[in-house]
């Protein structure tokens, strides 16, 4: 029988965190039960069906999961994309010409796709529908209740393998209702599962270290010319209640009047999905203004608004920017990075807190200033030592996800 701890919570107004957490008690003995079950159907079965849960293709980071299974007769992968749930005030909030775009990015790929969302009567489609055997999910954010863990449980191994790479201490990044939920939680070494397993409600119980599927594209057979483009990649967190990594009040307006005054050289502008919508339902700019803003760097450079953005990182030869996966996926370049720092920002992880010692750590609009001109035009790399000592301190090269990922699964299903 269901019974809706939430709805008792709101009544009973003084005990509403405590039937909160015995809904989510409840939930994780449910989850746990049909685990058994679904591992006993799934012995020694093949092929087994994967569909990876995604609703934006500039989120999708799983692309050398997906090409192995692809070439592996033990598995069956498609992308199973959708809308998120967010509501229409939100900035996550997704239209259907969004959705589409989202569809047609993995299409045009030639990858296996399945509809997540029906446009025309405006519904979520369940998961149970596309037959998986196993679901990996890359965002832990409004995830519809029949596209979850918790009812995806009854017949599906759920496994999460996070867009992001874990960048703060904060709890949204590894203690979620979602992260109790999954059956498995991906991240990237042992370091990042210590932290969490401290701070963790089931103790990091779930967490397997195994890399991260984004640096296995740094590690392909592609040979790609370098030294070509100068990357600015705020992030969205502007004002407001938040982790606030963004530094974009002092400088999103400085790195464009810079840019204007160079436009010899390559700009490519790869601002956070959200930042956008969330510049203009803020209330930070208008919307008129935001368009503007992102205007001028089209005027000048490249707006990248697209998933697979990896090449974009191998061609550069400098980056500029506040966004917290990008500062370990970029290390894997070598090329010297402007980390533009908040003073409101969410505390950095210890791997982190390494990586951005490497980096030319910036905390106001002077240093900023310096660094341009020290970094981007006269191209001054005295750190460039101490990111190769990171990266190998941190054991960040050829971590392999893909594989150790694969055969996670397949020891879960013999």
């Amino acid at each position: 029988m269901y019974i809706n701890y939430e709805e008792i919570g709101k009544k009973l107004k003084f005990g509403q965190k405590f039937f909160y957490e015995m809904k989510i008690a409840s939930n994780c003995a449910y989850i746990k039960k049909n685990v058994k079950e679904v591992k006993k159907r799934l012995k020694n079965k093949f092929p087994l069906k994967v569909v990876f849960y995604v609703y934006d293709d500039t989120k999708w980071k799983s692309q050398s999961v997906y090409d192995l299974m692809e070439s592996d007769d033990r598995f069956e992968p498609y992308i199973f994309v959708t809308k998120n749930n967010a509501p229409k005030d939100n900035c996550n909030y997704q239209t259907n010409e969004e959705y589409e775009k989202v569809y047609d990015f993995f299409t045009k790929r030639n990858m296996r796709v399945i509809r997540g969302y029906d446009t025309e009567s405006d519904r979520f489609i369940p998961i149970k529908e596309a037959g998986a055997d196993i679901i990996i999910y890359q965002h832990p954010w409004y995830v519809e209740t029949t596209q979850g863990p918790v009812v995806c449980s009854k017949f599906a191994l759920t496994y999460y393998i996070p867009y992001f790479i874990a960048t703060t201490k904060m709890f949204i990044e590894y203690d979620l209702r979602f992260h109790q939920y999954v059956y498995k939680h991906f991240v990237l070494n042992n370091l990042i599962k210590q932290e969490f397993s401290k701070k963790m409600r089931n103790k990091a119980q779930n967490v397997v270290a195994a890399g991260h599927p984004q640096l296995d594209e740094f590690y392909s057979n592609k040979t790609l010319p370098e030294d070509k483009y100068v990357i600015y990649a705020p992030h969205w967190s502007v004002c407001g209640d938040n982790i606030r990594l963004s530094t974009f009040d002092w400088s999103g307006k400085a790195v464009l009047e810079f840019a204007l005054k160079h436009r010899d050289l390559n700009w490519v502008f790869k601002p956070h999905p959200v930042l956008y919508k969330f510049l203009y339902t803020s209330g930070y700019m208008t919307k008129q203004e935001a368009d503007e803003y992102y205007s001028k760097w089209a005027e000048i450079g490249v707006v990248c608004n697209f998933g697979g953005y990896i090449d974009l990182f191998k061609k550069s030869r400098a980056l500029i920017t506040d966004c917290g996966s990008f500062l370990t996926e970029y290390l894997l370049t070598g090329k010297p990075c402007i980390h533009l720092i908040s003073k409101d920002g969410a505390e950095y992880n210890d791997m982190v807190k390494k990586i951005s010692k490497s980096y030319y750590q910036t905390y106001n609009i002077t240093e900023l200033q310096q660094y341009l001109d020290e970094i981007i035009l006269n191209q001054l790399d005295t750190k460039k030592q101490a990111r190769q000592d990171v990266l190998q301190e941190l054991g960040l090269e050829h971590t392999n996800c893909a594989q150790n990922i694969i055969a996670n699964i397949l020891q879960d299903c013999s």
